[in-house]
């Protein structure tokens, strides 16, 4: 949705809508965005990579209102700034499709 608000940014109707579709969509993969940790990883695992997850996060909140209003000052549009949103989800995206989930145990599926 946020590489269509770039290719529509002139039409306000269009350009409101995606984003409000983009922040819809936004949402809804939580519940399945943290439970892949204890799915593929031990108890032990999991902790600390849910613990990766918020810094890499955190630093995601810090670093990112930054990135976009630095291309907001040097392109004076928006449009930059939303490609570069949707170049991230992008890679986010594809970095999880390449994750493997561990083989399941008899006694694993019962916890």
């Amino acid at each position: 949705m946020f590489a269509l608000v770039t290719l529509t940014s002139h039409e306000a109707p269009f350009a409101v809508a995606f984003l409000l579709l983009g922040s819809g969509f936004l949402y809804p993969y939580y519940p399945a965005f943290w439970a892949m940790p204890s799915m593929m990883l031990g108890e032990t695992a999991a902790a600390a990579t849910f613990a990766l997850m918020n810094s890499i996060g955190q630093l995601g909140g810090l670093a990112g209102p930054y990135a976009i209003g630095f291309l907001n000052d040097r392109t004076h549009s928006l449009t930059a700034s939303f490609g570069l949103i949707a170049l991230v989800y992008a890679v986010a995206g594809s970095l999880i499709l390449g994750l493997r989930s561990r083989a399941r145990r008899g006694s694993d599926s019962f916890r």
